[in-house]
C-alpha cells in the first residue's frame, strides 16, 4: 500500500462523520492503531479491508485509491490482447500475461477465466495444466453471481473434467447447465419482443446457429463405428449423410440473411 490508503481513510471516516475512537471501537482495533493509519505509519491487516470498506461503504478498490474505470480499462485491454493471442494459438503468451495480471487484480474471475482457458491449450505441453485450469474453474465458481460466466465455467468443466478422466463428474456438471428452452436466443426469437427485420434477421441467426449444432450431432451417424448396425437403425451413416445434405442446403438459404 501508498499514502493513497491514508488519504482515503480519512477522508472517508471525516465523510461518516466518525472519530477515530468510534471507528477504532467499530473495528476492535486501538484508537493509537487507527491514527497510525491516517499518517501512513502503518496499515491495517488485509483481512480487515473488507470489513472497513464496507463501514464506509465503499469498495476496497475506491478504499486503496483504485480507480474503477481505469481499472476496467486496463482489464478489458488485458483481455483483448489475450484473445487475440488466443485466436493465434498463442497460449503460452496468453497464460503469462494473465498470471501477471492477475497479480495486479487478484480473484478477478474473467482474467481467472482466461487463465483456465488458455491453461487448457498448452496440456500438450504440461498436462498438470489441465489440473490447474479445473482448480481455477471451480474457484470461479465460489466467487462469482455472474450467471453467463458461470454458465460458461460450468460448460468448460464438463468437458474438462471428462478430459481429465473424470466421467461422473463431468456428467454431474453437464447436468447442472440450463437446458435449451430457458436459452436466450430460443426465448427472445419467439417472445414478441422483436419486429420485422429486426426479427427476421434474428431469428435467420437462430436457424444458422442451431442449423451448425444439428450438423455436429448428425456427424456422429457418419462414423459407423460409433453404433451397431442394430443401433444406429433408422438413421444409418448413409440416412445421416443425406440428412446432412439437406441441412447444409437450408444453411446456405439462410447465411444470405445474416
Amino acid at each position: 500500500m501508498d499514502n493513497t490508503f491514508s488519504v482515503q481513510f480519512k477522508a472517508n471516516r471525516k465523510r461518516k462523520g466518525l472519530t477515530q475512537g468510534e471507528v477504532a471501537e467499530m473495528l476492535c482495533v486501538s484508537t493509537q492503531a487507527v491514527s497510525k493509519w491516517e499518517t501512513g505509519t502503518s496499515y491495517p491487516d488485509l483481512s480487515l479491508l473488507p470489513t472497513i470498506a464496507n463501514l464506509f461503504g465503499v469498495s476496497v478498490d475506491c478504499l486503496l485509491g483504485i480507480n474503477i474505470f481505469e481499472k476496467e480499462d486496463k482489464i478489458n485491454s488485458i483481455l483483448e490482447d489475450c484473445k487475440t493471442m488466443t485466436e493465434n494459438h498463442q497460449y503460452s503468451d496468453a497464460v503469462t500475461v494473465l498470471r501477471q495480471a492477475l497479480f495486479q487484480y487478484p480473484s478477478e474471475p474473467r482474467l481467472m477465466y482466461q487463465l483456465a482457458w488458455n491453461l487448457t491449450g498448452t496440456i500438450g505441453e504440461c498436462s498438470e495444466n489441465l489440473f490447474e485450469a479445473i482448480r481455477i474453474y471451480e474457484r470461479i465458481l465460489q466467487i462469482t453471481d455472474d450467471s453467463e460466466l458461470r454458465s460458461r465455467v460450468l460448460r468448460d468443466l464438463m468437458y474438462r473434467y471428462f478430459t481429465a478422466g473424470d466421467e461422473d463428474t463431468a456428467r454431474k456438471t453437464a447436468n447442472l447447465l440450463l437446458p435449451f428452452e430457458f436459452c436466450r436466443e430460443y426465448n427472445l426469437g419467439r417472445s414478441n419482443l422483436l419486429y420485422g427485420r429486426d426479427l427476421a434477421e434474428y431469428l435467420f441467426k437462430n436457424i444458422n446457429m442451431y442449423g451448425i449444432a444439428m450438423k455436429e450431432c448428425l456427424e456422429y451417424f457418419l462414423d459407423s463405428k460409433i453404433l451397431s448396425e442394430e443401433q444406429m437403425s433408422p438413421l444409418t451413416p448413409e440416412a445421416a449423410k443425406a440428412k446432412l445434405n439437406l441441412l447444409e442446403s437450408i444453411l446456405t438459404l439462410t447465411e444470405q440473411f445474416i
